[in-house]
């Protein structure tokens, strides 16, 4: 019973590996099963095709991604400069840890439909702008148009990660406060 689910935990995995590195439309279902060691026909017993399977294990990584990250945005319990790096270190480590999962959102992500775009609520973007709106709203930042800083602030986090991906520069472990220093510079919050 358990060796279908270890080969449908190899076929996504080597799906969301091929999706992060070839991308979305120069993956097809033969590389996904070669990759995997199947048959093209054992992944349509769980998916239609690639699109329905890059969608739903978007979804999924897309939902463990965000969870980890809105556990240290939103504790109340914690200073807001400290939630925002304890936020931007997760990040960090979600990439280091999971790099094709973190590469298969950020760019699979515009590889789908419009009418599967998603909704304020579930997207990351929506995730830093209420983060931004609620600390305006708390006084830990002075106010600001949350929707621009949130984007600004997603910049300053993602872009050192994309560039890192491409071999651009390389990430240290100060990496994470540098870019937590910038962002509260830019929020004008304290340190």
């Amino acid at each position: 019973m358990s060796r279908p689910v270890m080969k449908r935990e190899i076929i996504e995995e080597s799906a969301i590996r091929l999706f992060a590195t070839k991308g979305l439309a120069r993956t097809t279902i033969k590389d996904i099963a070669t990759a995997a060691g199947v048959t093209e026909g054992a992944l349509y017993r769980w998916y239609d095709g690639k699109e329905e399977m890059a969608w739903k294990l978007f979804n999924r990584e897309l939902d463990q991604f965000t969870h980890l990250v809105s556990e240290m945005l939103f504790d109340d319990r914690l200073p807001f400069s400290l939630r925002l790096a304890q936020a931007v270190q997760t990040i960090y480590d979600y990439y280091h840890y999971n790099s094709d999962q973190f590469a298969f959102i950020l760019l699979t992500q515009h590889g789908f439909p419009e009418d599967k775009l998603l909704s304020r609520e579930t997207e990351p973007h929506g995730l830093a702008e209420r983060f931004v709106g609620q600390a305006v709203g708390l006084g830990e930042i002075p106010p600001c148009d949350a929707d621009l800083f949130a984007g600004l602030i997603m910049g300053a986090i993602m872009q050192p990660l994309v560039l890192h991906r491409y071999g651009k520069i390389e990430l240290t472990p100060e990496t994470p406060e540098l870019v937590t220093t910038a962002c509260l510079r830019m929020l004008g919050a304290r340190a």
